[in-house]
């Protein structure tokens, strides 16, 4: 069992949700957590018409991954939307390497022939999310503590 501090007590106010800064709320992540809910939902819903933009042709055997991987696209788009309320910097910080990375490797993807070319334009609007997210980061002043 363990012992409580009889003297501890819950903050009076709750957090506030985003910090606030002269430019408002973190627009990029925002944006950018809407566009992967967006696609998480199509993959989910509407698997075949996402698959026939990005020229992919699977079977129907491989339509419950396409809808799962529309599913866990959702649960990461769902971090995105929480670092744009509560304003978390490291994990922006953290989706912009990993944004400018994913479009070194849907790159080499495509020069393996891994992937069909119309994947090189995930992987640009990706990189212009994250170019768009260290400008903001840049322009946004830490929360003083």
């Amino acid at each position: 069992m363990t012992d409580t501090d009889r003297e501890w007590r819950a903050p009076a106010d709750p957090p506030t949700p985003v910090t606030p800064v002269p430019f408002g709320k973190p627009w990029s992540i925002w944006f950018w957590g809407g566009l992967l809910s967006s696609a998480g939902l199509a993959l989910a819903v509407a698997p075949r018409v996402v698959l026939r933009l990005l020229d992919v042709d699977v079977g129907a055997a491989g339509l419950p991954w396409v809808r799962f991987a529309g599913l866990v696209l959702l649960a990461y788009a769902m971090g995105y939307h929480v670092a744009g309320w509560t304003g978390q910097r490291t994990y922006m910080r953290a989706s912009v390497v990993l944004r400018v990375f994913s479009l070194v490797v849907i790159g080499a993807f495509v020069l393996l022939d891994w992937l069909p070319k119309a994947w090189l334009a995930v992987g640009l609007v990706d990189f212009v999310g994250a170019v768009w997210t260290t400008l903001e980061l840049r322009w946004r002043p830490k929360p003083k503590a």
